[in-house]
């Protein structure tokens, strides 16, 4: 598939999407969200991808919503109300598919951009990253799951402050504030993506999945109700044939070889 504002490349089980309008900061216009829903669906459904990079093109990971092409700003008139539905849908995939996902955060990542970083499971940036719920700036509050994600990672009273002023945090504070995995120079910012991303997709997928299933659910159940859903996870995962091969090495002592079944 062709795509007009992304870069798709597969590297053995990890698939990489490179948001490509570098000149525009890879700000999110319509088109763009298109592509990247198509991607990222594509990314999902496809068995040979078992993890997801996301990365943006020059000095920007994303700018956030390319407000531009917004019109008059009354909530209604397309594409605005179209971009919503489109940014929504992508965040929501991101945050729910069954396969571990990487941002590779190089540049600037504020806004609907920001969230695309906060929805993926695992965040590694460069030292030149920024990251910022810059709404207020516009008069808007978080749209795009900027409310949801951020508290749950970083604490309510500094994503509040953060959502509140719009405030651009550099790469350094984000790690203190435990938005990160890892921070790494400019230079080893994708070679460090793409080992964690390898790592991951040399792993079992199903019970990787499951387990960010429950990680996602359980947060606001009952602990009985928690136990209920791992249990339930636990008889997939002892059905599949990465269990049987898990165990096998494991009692042959050998490192496990599995396929994502």
């Amino acid at each position: 598939m062709d795509y007009q504002h992304i870069l798709w490349e597969q590297q053995d089980g990890v698939g990489v999407i490179t948001l490509n309008r570098p000149d525009a900061l890879n700000a999110l216009n319509y088109a763009h969200l298109v592509d990247l829903n198509h991607a990222v669906e594509r990314a999902e459904y496809d068995p040979s991808v078992r993890s997801l990079v996301i990365t943006g093109a020059g000095r920007g990971f994303s700018a956030g919503a390319d407000v531009k092409e917004w019109g008059s700003g009354d909530g209604e008139s397309e594409p605005q109300a179209g971009w919503v539905d489109l940014a929504h849908a992508l965040i929501a995939r991101i945050y729910r598919m069954p396969k571990p996902v990487v941002a590779a955060v190089n540049g600037i990542a504020v806004g609907a951009g920001c969230d695309i970083a906060l929805a993926s499971d695992l965040r590694v940036a460069s030292t030149t990253a920024r990251f910022g719920q810059a709404y207020i700036r516009v008069g808007y509050c978080p749209d795009a799951g900027g409310s949801f994600l951020l508290p749950r990672l970083i604490g309510e009273a500094r994503a509040m402050e953060m959502i509140y002023t719009g405030r651009i945090i550099e790469a350094d504070e984000a790690d203190r504030f435990g938005l990160l995995n890892a921070l790494v120079e400019p230079d080893e910012l994708m070679t460090t993506a793409l080992e964690l991303a390898d790592r991951l997709a040399k792993g079992p997928t199903i019970a990787i999945g499951l387990a960010k299933q429950n990680i996602r659910q359980n947060a606001t159940l009952s602990l009985e109700d928690a136990l209920r859903n791992e249990r339930r996870a636990g008889n997939i995962c002892g059905q599949t044939e990465d269990a049987k091969e898990g165990l096998a090495a494991t009692v042959e002592r050998r490192p496990a070889n599995f396929q994502g079944r």
